[in-house]
């Protein structure tokens, strides 16, 4: 008798509190905000897409979500109130051969404050994780920069980019 009360007394928290309350904050996907594209070099960025069109790959690994752009490329978010970290996969798309001269860097500013920036990546590197703190950003800009090599071939990648509550 004594664990169905204390079923019971659960049941009864869950619906004061709602069972919302009890879950983890789901995340917001970069592509599901609005994003202004500051600057582009070559092709228009594409939301949940490549920048030539086709699904995001990155180490043979396919992403549903995410921004491709070309290197040279500025996005600017306002940060969801809340939200403490910018999670994302970054690297250059499978679009692209390895024998292709594509070197890209990553970097995120917030608020004007460089907040990190990859090394130069290129076509053959595994893609990376990154988790930035952007707890105290209003607006985040992510920029894709030529890796020093020129642009040709620059397709980068934040791949399922999105805002975390941690």
């Amino acid at each position: 008798m004594g664990a169905l009360r204390w079923i019971l007394a659960i049941l009864g928290v869950l619906a004061i509190v709602g069972v919302s309350a009890l879950l983890p904050p789901r995340p917001v996907y970069l592509s599901d905000l609005k994003v202004e594209v500051v600057r582009y070099y070559w092709a228009n960025p594409q939301r949940n897409a490549s920048v030539d069109g086709n699904s995001l790959i990155i180490g043979e690994k396919w992403y549903e979500k995410g921004y491709g752009v070309h290197a040279e490329t500025e996005l600017k978010v306002l940060v969801p109130p809340g939200y403490t970290h910018f999670v994302s996969i970054i690297g250059v798309d499978d679009e692209i051969k390895d024998d292709l001269p594509a070197s890209v860097q990553f970097q995120l500013v917030g608020d004007g404050v460089i907040l990190f920036e990859s090394p130069v990546i290129r076509a053959a590197d595994a893609p990376r994780r990154i988790v930035v703190d952007v707890s105290d950003v209003e607006e985040l800009h992510l920029i894709a920069k030529d890796g020093g090599d020129g642009p040709n071939s620059d397709h980068a990648d934040w791949a399922n980019a999105r805002f975390i509550k941690r």
